[in-house]
């Protein structure tokens, strides 16, 4: 059994049975042998020719992402071919940026660090964390984890998903929590379901006052709809994925301060590649013994 791999999990242990062959994505360069291969890593945050090579694998059995979000892939998957994705590896990653992202907000870091002339800005009063009514839009291991983080700052969260399950409220049902949080934390899934689940209703029903974070994909919210709400100074935002992306270095939300930007950083860190071999290393074992790998993508995604 043959795994086309990208050189950046070249290190990653192969269990008998299985050869690897070095590959990061480009269609019109397989290596030779690449038709033979039934599992194929593509390259991590690859664009649209890294999953248009999917069609070119006729023997192909498991497709294994190292990214949380599957949205890119799924248009190309097709019968027969099982999808994985990577959960677990960009859980504490992302919390801890979505906790920053929070801070800094919160705090005023992002304009006191644009002041940076050399004076002393005025102290006024900053909101913390403590006792704040936190809501997390999507309830996955994400989620919980920026739960458990929030929570030891003393936040209380809540949890919205679409479907309402493990403790979580249905969506149907948000709305008057929506409008009592101070922070809402946006860790959805892209599909067709959450394209523009934050547009100008949503983000009517907040607060005055409260934060908007989302670290789950630009095509969630609606940015012209959130560029018109924060122009009225009414909420504020933390964002690290943004619609387009890359945000244009003149769209108008760069020139808003009650807004934070991150460029989509939430699972980059030095604790990627030792967790991605190590769950590659794991789900190869299993596919070599004949099991069920970790993470498959079933149709409730």
């Amino acid at each position: 059994m043959q795994v086309l791999i990208p050189k950046m999990f070249v290190d990653a242990r192969m269990p008998t049975g299985i050869r690897s062959a070095v590959f990061d994505g480009a269609v019109d360069v397989l290596p030779d042998g690449a038709q033979d291969a039934e599992i194929y890593i593509p390259t991590y945050m690859g664009s649209d020719p890294v999953y248009e090579v999917i069609d070119k694998l006729p023997n192909l059995k498991y497709v294994m992402l190292m990214s949380a979000g599957v949205d890119k892939a799924l248009p190309y998957m097709r019968p027969g071919v099982t999808l994985c994705n990577a959960r677990g590896v960009h859980d504490a990653p992302t919390a801890e940026l979505t906790l920053a992202l929070t801070l800094a907000s919160y705090r005023n870091l992002a304009n006191y660090i644009r002041a940076n002339e050399g004076y002393w800005e005025l102290r006024k009063t900053e909101r913390t964390l403590s006792l704040a009514n936190v809501v997390i839009v999507g309830a996955g291991s994400i989620g919980r984890e920026i739960a458990r983080l929030f929570e030891a700052f003393g936040a209380r969260t809540t949890f919205v998903s679409r479907s309402g399950s493990n403790g979580s409220i249905p969506m149907s049902e948000a709305s008057a929590l929506l409008g009592k949080a101070d922070i809402v934390v946006v860790v959805v899934p892209l599909t067709p379901d959450t394209t523009n689940l934050v547009d100008k209703d949503f983000l009517s029903r907040l607060r005055d006052g409260a934060l908007l974070v989302n670290v789950a994909r630009g095509e969630v919210l609606n940015t012209d709809a959130l560029v018109n709400e924060l122009s009225t100074g009414r909420i504020s935002a933390a964002l690290d994925v943004t619609n387009p992306e890359p945000l244009p270095g003149d769209h108008p939300i760069w020139n808003l301060k009650n807004c934070v930007i991150s460029p989509h950083v939430g699972g980059v860190t030095n604790s990627f590649l030792p967790k991605a071999i190590r769950l590659i290393e794991e789900n190869l074992q299993l596919i070599a013994d004949g099991k069920v790998p970790h993470y498959v993508i079933d149709g409730s995604y």
